[in-house]
């Protein structure tokens, strides 16, 4: 007696997926960025400073 095993390889898998963004939460996320960016180039010419004239 012989067993039969057949692959699916989209098993489990939905066919179809489709993601949604938010323009909001996209303009949300560089505004993080750029912040975030700002903030530690703020602290490094702090430190600069510092060193500098402390």
């Amino acid at each position: 007696m012989t067993t039969r095993l057949s692959v699916h390889t989209d098993f489990g898998h939905k066919k179809e997926v489709t993601l949604r963004r938010n323009d909001h939460l996209k303009r949300k996320a560089w505004m993080v960025i750029l912040t975030s960016s700002a903030m530690f180039w703020v602290v490094i010419a702090l430190m600069i400073v510092r060193g500098l004239w402390g």
